[in-house]
C-alpha cells in the first residue's frame, strides 16, 4: 500500500508565525510587538466592514503580510501574486487596503509625526522624506490620434529613390 506525504501549502502570514524574533524583524522590518499592534487595529477595521456581512476575501493576517512584503522590498505585485497564488489585483487592492486602514489608526498616522517633527516647534535636525514608490501605469499615446494628424508625409524622402 502507498503513502502519500500530503503537502501543505502555507500562506506567507503563516510562515511570518513560525519565525522567531529576528527573523521576524529581518524579514518584516519591523518587530512582532509593532506587528501584533498593526493587525488588531486592522482586524478591528475589518470587523467594522465586514458588519454586515459580505465575502470575506482575504485573511487580515495575510493583507498585512502583503503590504510589509510590498514596503520592504519593492517587489512587483505581479512577482508578488506569482509568489502567493493571488492574482495581481488581489495583491494590490490588499495592500491599498492596508494602507488606508492603518492610516485611519491614531498610532499609525503620518501627519502626527509630521507635525512632531516640524522645524519651528523643535530644534531637530530630523528631516522627514516620504517617497511615493506605488506602481503608476504606462503613459501611452491616446487613441484618437488621427483628429491631430494631417496625414501629409516627409515629400524629400519620396524622392531620394
Amino acid at each position: 500500500m502507498l503513502k502519500y506525504n500530503r503537502v501543505i501549502k502555507m500562506n506567507g502570514y503563516e510562515k511570518l508565525e513560525k519565525l522567531d524574533a529576528k527573523e521576524f524583524k529581518l524579514i518584516t522590518g519591523i518587530t512582532r510587538e509593532v506587528f501584533d499592534k498593526m493587525l488588531a487595529c486592522l482586524e478591528e477595521k475589518y470587523a467594522e466592514d465586514h458588519a454586515m456581512g459580505g465575502r470575506p476575501g482575504l485573511s487580515v493576517g495575510l493583507r498585512l503580510t502583503l503590504a510589509l512584503e510590498y514596503w520592504r522590498e519593492y517587489r512587483s505585485q505581479r512577482h508578488m501574486a506569482h509568489a502567493h497564488s493571488l492574482s495581481k489585483s488581489a495583491v494590490n487592492q490588499a495592500i491599498a487596503w492596508v494602507e488606508y486602514r492603518l492610516e485611519e489608526c491614531e498610532e499609525f498616522q503620518l501627519a502626527d509625526l509630521k507635525e512632531r517633527f516640524k522645524p519651528e516647534k523643535t530644534k531637530s535636525k530630523i528631516k522627514i522624506i516620504i517617497a511615493d514608490v506605488t506602481e503608476q501605469p504606462i503613459e501611452r499615446p491616446v487613441h484618437e490620434q488621427e483628429a491631430s494628424y494631417s496625414g501629409k508625409k516627409n515629400v524629400t524622402r519620396r524622392n531620394i529613390r
